[in-house]
C-alpha cells in the first residue's frame, strides 16, 4: 500500500513548481498611420482593428507579469496583434489622427496576440 502512494506521487515532484504568469499587462504608446519625424521606433507592429490591419509604430512597448516567467528567456513577441475591446473604444482608436500619440494598456494571455484593452489615451486629445 505504501508502495502505491509513492509511485503515485513521485510524477507530482517532477512538475516544475515555478509560478507561471496566467496574465499581463501591455503598455505600448506610439502612432497609427504614419511614422512621426525624429521618433524613435521601438516596434514596428501591425494592429487589427474592427477587421482592419493598421501599422502601429511603437515608442514604447513594456510587458508586466503578475508572476516571475522563471529562468528562461522571454518568448518572441510577434508583429501582429488583435486589440479586442468595446466597440467605441476600438473606434477611436482608429479614428485617431496620424499626429496623435496613442497609449494602450491591455491585458493578455503570455505569449497570446489578442491585447484586451482596459484603458486607451489618444494626446493631444480629439
Amino acid at each position: 500500500m505504501l508502495g502505491a502512494a509513492l509511485c503515485a506521487a513521485a510524477p507530482v515532484s517532477a512538475h516544475n513548481v515555478m509560478p507561471q504568469s496566467v496574465r499581463e499587462l501591455v503598455r505600448l504608446q506610439g502612432y497609427r498611420s504614419s511614422k512621426p519625424d525624429g521618433l524613435q521606433v521601438q516596434r514596428q507592429l501591425t494592429l487589427s482593428v474592427l477587421g482592419e490591419d493598421q501599422p502601429f509604430f511603437a515608442a514604447e512597448w513594456r510587458v508586466f507579469g503578475f508572476n516571475e516567467r522563471g529562468a528562461g528567456a522571454a518568448p518572441a513577441e510577434p508583429d501582429r496583434y488583435t486589440l479586442q475591446g468595446e466597440r467605441a473604444v476600438l473606434a477611436r482608436f482608429a479614428a485617431a489622427r496620424p499626429e496623435q500619440r496613442i497609449t494602450v494598456l491591455a491585458e493578455r494571455r503570455p505569449g497570446a496576440t489578442d491585447l484586451f484593452i482596459l484603458t486607451l489615451d489618444l494626446c493631444p486629445s480629439e
